[in-house]
């Protein structure tokens, strides 16, 4: 077995710890923990997926108008391929930011049930 710390004689085995699987009463309470962490680390990456939507759209826009004052002894398909890009790029994002979503819902709803479950353990 593994030493707690380089100095300490005594092995980790002899004491409980809050990462094995769950055999102490309070492992809702832990789920919950995580579940809850888990759920406020998701929540920071969807504002950031949406702030980066939101990039991009200005980003369109801009490429754009760029487009239209500079571009206009150019081939007109070069417009469109930046813009069509831009699309592709702005469906990936969204797409990501729904699966985070259904993600953050399945979290949710893992948490009511060790909300539940803790409760119907205390009574």
């Amino acid at each position: 077995m593994m030493l707690i710390s380089r100095r300490s004689r005594r092995k980790s085995s002899q004491f409980d710890s809050r990462f094995r699987s769950g055999e102490g009463g309070d492992f809702p309470l832990r789920q919950y923990m995580r579940c809850k962490e888990e759920f406020s680390g998701g929540l920071v990456h969807l504002i950031l997926l949406g702030a980066f939507f939101v990039t991009l759209l200005g980003f369109g826009k801009t490429l754009n108008n760029l487009f239209l004052r500079h571009g206009t002894e150019l081939n007109p398909a070069y417009r469109w391929l930046a813009l069509g890009l831009l699309v592709i790029f702005l469906l990936s994002v969204l797409r990501r930011v729904i699966h985070k979503i259904q993600d953050l819902r399945d979290v949710r709803r893992e948490m009511a049930f060790l909300k539940e479950e803790m409760r119907r353990s205390s009574e």
